[in-house]
């Protein structure tokens, strides 16, 4: 446990995730340091983390500059030492630094299985597929490994500028979890926006998806790597993949694909901390009776604006 920071780099699209359990962290070119960056514009002391006490701080002594986002989403360079809320994002040179601190598991660890444990949390599940996968890898392999990496550029700055918890990949698209359901919401928002502009800009093929939103019980198993299951994550998977004929009443608009739909437990979550955002508006689809799933789960489509 301890500092997690997860390095991505903008240009080449990399991530790399380090662990430091000591409270301080130093960043920059200095083989002494805890984390060595090299990069002509990165400082051999670039940055300090520290924890003190409860509190975390970043000091920036780099020449070229340490770059945190204000309340408005403008980046602005770090002046001195300065406090800092976690989890937080950070820019040097041609990386952002995706920053945390894990004081202790606070799994629920009264099940313990053979080489690994099992433990739970309450989250928002996001599920994302990327609709025609098959049909273009069918028709031209390359163009379908594009638009799968074109979407992880997308969608991997935004999960993590909203605080995604775990991430993994499903082939053709990604499963998240997010500790806080309104910033679940916001991310899937801002993936759709991102997603939409960069289809309107592109003469190439155009990334279309399902986002499916959850929110229930999910359970892990460490065993040489983190994992997710339970039947709130089934859940998920189920909405994201919903058609028409999974609802109990007949249908007049429903959307195959390019939409963003969650259960009424996430709405329900969303709206206990206020009204949804100006620019989504919720309709319900009515319940659906999703496969391997005991009880009709009601549906909404959430359509941006």
């Amino acid at each position: 446990m301890g500092w997690e920071i997860l390095l991505i780099d903008t240009v080449r699209g990399d991530q790399t995730p380090r662990t430091f359990s000591g409270s301080v962290v130093r960043v920059g070119r200095n083989p002494d340091n805890e984390l060595i960056l090299k990069h002509s514009q990165i400082s051999r002391l670039h940055l300090t983390l520290s924890k003190e006490g409860e509190e975390f701080f970043a000091q920036d002594s780099s020449s070229n500059g340490t770059f945190i986002k204000d309340a408005t989403g403008s980046w602005q360079r770090l002046q001195g030492k300065v406090a800092l809320q976690l989890p937080v994002t950070l820019r040097l040179a041609d990386w952002t630094a995706h920053i945390e601190h894990e004081a202790e598991d606070d799994w629920d660890r009264s099940v313990i299985i053979p080489a690994g444990h099992l433990v739970k949390r309450v989250e928002t599940v996001l599920v994302f597929d990327l609709c025609e996968s098959s049909r273009l890898a069918n028709e031209n392999d390359h163009l379908a490994l594009h638009l799968k990496t074109r979407l992880m550029q997308i969608a991997e700055p935004v999960l993590h500028e909203f605080g995604q918890r775990f991430t993994k990949g499903t082939g053709d698209g990604f499963l998240a979890t997010f500790p806080s359901p309104t910033k679940a919401l916001a991310a899937a928002v801002e993936l759709v926006r991102r997603l939409q502009q960069r289809n309107s800009r592109t003469v190439n093929e155009p990334i279309h998806y399902r986002i499916a939103l959850h929110f229930g019980e999910v359970w892990g198993i460490s065993s040489g790597g983190e994992d997710i299951h339970g039947n709130d994550v089934n859940i998920a998977f189920r909405i994201e993949g919903a058609q028409a004929e999974v609802f109990t009443a007949p249908l007049s608009e429903f959307p195959r694909m390019n939409r963003l739909m969650c259960s009424n437990a996430l709405l329900e979550e969303v709206r206990k901390a206020g009204p949804l955002p100006a620019a989504v508006d919720a309709i319900e689809i009515g319940p659906a009776n999703l496969k391997g799933i005991h009880d009709p789960v009601r549906i909404f489509w959430l359509k941006t604006t």
